[in-house]
């Protein structure tokens, strides 16, 4: 803001007999730094009003109608600022800001462009457009413009915090936390180095470091809400619920106050799917709001066009999913595009290349390419496997680069977002009654939801033993390879009441960080029960050798507020009942969905304490759960092979859902 001296008394505005213009001004200036925007901008429209051209006025004014959400006039008020005083760099940067919250980002780049053609060595105006450069989606040249800022003042620490941003994009963490170290060194007392320090620990897996750094955040600004996010995540990741009281209170309100922030953390720890819908409502305003809204018409085809976008396909749970019913669409029907932002490319990948479908890398392109191309392929429905889940492309969905986008398979819940029209369920997922929680039209697939019971290649030949595993053989085995993030201390407080009701019974964990292994076994110390009953399962070569080894299990044990779903699926092709609570959010009733698709209703509870009598009624009479275990054995031979008519079903949904 442009300004000057101390505050005064608030002046009469008369048309006879007008105060100077400097003292009107001045008056207009003070109201705005105290805050007080409607007297402020009565002001500033009385010097508009009266023809004073001063750049201050417009710049200023213009900074209230951008504070106001009034982007299109502030974005007037700056061009008009800058028309008055062409050389005035701050209203360059303003008008930049504007621009970039339009969504404007090639008018940003090329106003931050004209202001170095007035000062080439303003360091300001090339850390703005290196930021502009990294939201189009051209790290590499942000890369240049941030060395060029360090080049003109060695001691930009902004410079060297957005280079530590650039090799996060690059996925070159250490080089991105030697760079966040030199902002610290130079400037000590920034809490978003700090931040950034922590998101790039937790990314490398040191986690003990990204909570030392959200902490460090916290000691500036109690309220700092990525930072508590942050925090909030790698203590789900390491199974720490230690201070557990105090992290409640931030998860009842964290996202639904203050600044809003990513919604799908709060499936691990809250089955509340009304507060789901407001962190995603709240959320999707916050980074995806667009002002206008294309809505691209599908030109006449003889075939619908469907296409599938995410960074996952690879060796993950969705592109395992995906290949059990993807080449099985009807091709005299449809015409399928695969649009993938995948970083690291495998042996997965290369299946679905081969699939003979339109598959486009795009990882490489920015938002706007990646607009225009999808745009150009005329799809029909546009279908998001991510949601906001890592590396998604979320942004381009809220531009709509097609006239039906779907919500479905990767993330499980409300994006909260106009953008998505419908979300894929079945009647277990979303049951009429929970249908409100859900800003898209709730669509249902006739039978169930999760497309991943096809068969699968358990490792042939590979007859595991306990011994292979260190587990005794003589034991009750309760398995749970769900992450361990999704563990919370209800869950555990139940299974080690099991192991203490069940002597001789063992827990088997699949290892996901060794700050959880030691975590666990604390707490079930805590619990009074030996850390030695507590087994961690190592991940495999392969995912033959992986279903193989559940074999040697007696019972599956899910999580409550975020389920198994691809896990749960693989206990069960692998022949292992798995007991499920069902919950009322999305995540939460997944397992319900996939154990009523084999008729096993039975393994579903709705409490606690059906979860935990359930569970010893199997562990004392064992002769009942193999029984169990016949049974699937037996509907897994006769009702599993079932992706052909899950995919007729999805393409009945499709077809609906465009007439």
């Amino acid at each position: 803001m442009k300004g000057f001296g101390e505050d005064k008394e608030k002046i009469s505005l008369k048309k006879i007999n007008p105060p100077p213009t400097e003292e009107i001004i001045h008056a207009a200036i003070q109201f705005q730094l105290r805050g007080n925007l409607k007297e402020a901008s009565k002001y500033y429209r009385y010097c508009l009003d009266n023809g004073i051209n001063d750049p201050r006025i417009f710049c200023n004014y213009g900074l209230i109608l951008r504070e106001l959400g009034d982007l299109s006039n502030a974005q007037l008020m700056m061009q008009k600022s800058i028309e008055i005083s062409p050389n005035d760099t701050a209203a360059y940067h303003n008008l930049s800001g504007i621009l970039k919250e339009l969504g404007q980002y090639n008018d940003a780049e090329a106003i931050l462009n004209k202001c170095l053609e007035i000062d080439q060595d303003n360091s300001i105006t090339l850390n703005n457009l290196g930021n502009i450069l990294i939201f189009q989606g051209k790290p590499n040249k942000a890369e240049l413009i941030f060395k060029k800022a360090i080049s003109v003042n060695k001691n930009d620490h902004n410079a060297y915090l957005n280079l530590g941003t650039c090799m996060k994009i690059f996925g070159n963490i250490t080089k991105a936390i030697e760079y966040t170290l030199k902002s610290i060194d130079i400037k000590s007392n920034n809490p978003t180095a700090y931040s950034h320090l922590g998101e790039f620990f937790r990314i490398s897996g040191d986690y003990k470091k990204a909570i030392i750094n959200y902490e460090k955040v916290l000691d500036f600004n109690k309220n700092h809400a990525s930072a508590r996010y942050g925090l909030l995540k790698c203590k789900s990741l390491i199974c720490d619920w230690n201070n557990f009281d105090n992290d409640l209170i931030w998860i009842n309100s964290l996202g639904l106050k203050g600044d809003p922030v990513d919604p799908y953390l709060f499936f691990l720890y809250e089955d509340n799917p009304i507060n789901h819908l407001k962190r995603a409502k709240r959320y999707s305003r916050m980074n995806f709001q667009r002002n206008n809204m294309f809505k691209q018409k599908s030109k006449n085809s003889q075939k619908i066009r469907i296409g599938y976008f995410s960074a996952d396909f690879r060796d993950h749970p969705v592109t395992h999913m995906i290949l059990s019913f993807l080449e099985l669409h009807d091709k005299n029907k449809f015409e399928i595009f695969l649009y993938s932002f995948t970083l690291k490319e495998d042996k997965y990948t290369n299946i679905l290349k081969n699939l003979g479908f339109n598959f486009k890398d795009i990882k490489e392109l920015n938002e706007f390419e990646i607009i225009k191309l999808v745009r150009s392929d005329n799809l029909s429905i546009a279908v998001d496997l991510m949601g906001y889940t890592d590396k998604n492309r979320t942004i381009i969905f809220s531009h709509r680069v097609a006239p039906i986008q779907i919500n479905y398979l990767g993330f499980p819940g409300t994006l909260g977002s106009k953008y998505y029209d419908f979300i894929v369920s079945d009647k277990i997922v979303i049951p009429k009654k929970y249908e409100r929680f859900y800003t898209e039209k709730v669509v249902k697939l006739k039978n169930f939801f999760p497309p991943n019971l096809s068969p699968r290649n358990i490792s042939s030949g590979k007859n595991y033993l306990r011994s292979d595993f260190k587990i005794p053989e003589n034991v009750f085995v309760f398995t749970c390879f769900n992450g361990n993030q999704k563990i919370t201390y209800k869950e555990f407080d139940i299974w080690m009441q099991l192991l203490n009701e069940i002597k001789d019974s063992i827990l088997w964990l699949r290892k996901s960080n060794s700050y959880s292994i030691v975590n666990l076994r604390e707490e079930a110390k805590k619990r009074n029960i030996d850390p030695d009953r507590i087994f961690f399962a190592e991940r495999l070569e392969n995912k033959e050798q992986h279903l193989a080894r559940y074999q040697i299990s007696d019972l599956g044990l899910d999580t409550f507020n975020y389920n198994g779903h691809t896990t749960t699926s693989d206990a069960l092709w692998s022949g292992l009942p798995v007991l499920s609570k069902i919950g009322h959010s999305f995540a939460s009733r997944v397992s319900a969905s996939i154990l009523n698709s084999v008729n096993l209703d039975e393994l579903v509870v709705s409490t606690d304490h059906e979860y935990t009598k359930k569970a010893l009624y199997f562990a004392q009479n064992r002769e009942e759960l193999e029984k169990l275990k016949l049974k699937l054995r037996d509907i897994k031979d006769k009702n599993l092979i079932y992706s052909e008519n899950y995919v007729k079903d999805l393409e009945s949904l499709y077809i609906k859902i465009i007439n």
